[in-house]
């Protein structure tokens, strides 16, 4: 089992923040939310495709040396996530407190996730085509401010403080059952339609033999 524990955290929010300071390079709390997504879906993307996502505009690295250690971080991170979810656990939540309170903020790791849901191959929407697959993830779209207006648009839903704090106790489960939504679709059994015309039982057999299919390749 990966074990990607508090050291590895610090070290990596050391590595990261001036990186994310200058540029669109995520913070821990966004790369854990990204892993997330990446890990629920139906997709496994490889390091080399989401490396440049989790870094961004990043400068370059003072050293190569620095820039190995954020790969091998970013890897063992990941690869914790995937396994914790696997075993059907969440790792322990990276949240900051918000600017200016003490309350956990989750916007920029819901926002992390649903952006990640643009980086993968697979529209899980569509590839969902259920309804009640949006009921999933709610919460973490309702976290995340999905449903806030642009430009001084109103919003699309409003959500009070009640039905926040609702989301926020429900978060954890929701995204677990988002991972076992994808679980159970990548097992469900798919049905084989026949191609071409039924072969009766007298008549010749497709294989070419001569012989009627009933004594032939239709014995059994």
């Amino acid at each position: 089992m990966t074990q990607f524990d508090e050291a590895d955290l610090t070290r990596l929010e050391l590595l990261l923040t001036p990186l994310s300071q200058a540029g669109t390079t995520m913070r821990p709390d966004e790369v854990q939310g990204f892993f997330c997504a990446l890990v629920c879906g139906p997709d496994r993307l490889d390091i080399d495709t989401w490396l440049p996502e989790v870094l961004g505009d990043a400068p370059a690295f003072d050293n190569a040396d620095n820039e190995a250690e954020v790969r091998a971080l970013l890897q063992k991170f990941y690869d914790a996530t995937a396994e914790s979810m696997a075993d059907g656990d969440l790792p322990e939540l990276v949240l900051y407190e918000e600017e200016g309170g003490d309350e956990a903020d989750f916007r920029p790791w819901c926002n992390a996730f649903m952006y990640a849901l643009d980086v993968v191959p697979t529209d899980w929407f569509e590839a969902a085509d259920d309804e009640g697959f949006e009921d999933l993830l709610m919460p973490v779209m309702a976290l995340g401010g999905m449903f806030d207006g642009e430009n001084g648009e109103a919003a699309l839903l409003q959500f009070g403080e009640t039905e926040l704090n609702g989301f926020k106790s429900e978060f954890e489960d929701a995204l677990l059952a988002v991972y076992g939504y994808w679980r159970a679709k990548e097992q469900a059994p798919v049905t084989l339609r026949r191609e071409g015309d039924k072969v009766g039982r007298n008549d010749p057999c497709p294989c070419g033999s001569g012989k009627k299919y009933k004594a032939c390749h239709g014995r059994n």
